[in-house]
């Protein structure tokens, strides 16, 4: 009989940023790239300020990092956001 591996706990504050189905996609998209907001805008259906502000909620809790470079401000997962280990960190995101 094959073993079962016990899943590791998720994060209920990273549970609660990810529920929003946005937010799990831009996630996902930062994922392969640091992106400013008209960049990942191309890629969802969202206005501008719709993007910003998903952003700053996953800035405002430490899981993303912004950077400013030159007029625009640029995007990226922190990669040492406390949360790492958390099982919904590495799940697969669908972009």
């Amino acid at each position: 009989m094959a073993k079962i591996k016990k899943s590791k706990k998720i994060c209920p504050v990273c549970f609660d940023l990810i529920g929003e189905d946005t937010r799990m996609k831009i996630v996902g998209y930062l994922r392969k790239k640091p992106s400013n907001v008209k960049e990942i805008g191309k890629h969802f259906a969202l206005t501008q300020p719709t993007i910003s502000h998903h952003l700053k909620v996953l800035k405002k809790i430490g899981m993303v990092l912004s950077q400013k470079k030159g007029r625009q401000i640029y995007y990226s997962l922190n990669k040492k956001y406390p949360c790492k280990n958390c099982s919904l960190f590495r799940m697969p995101f669908k972009v």
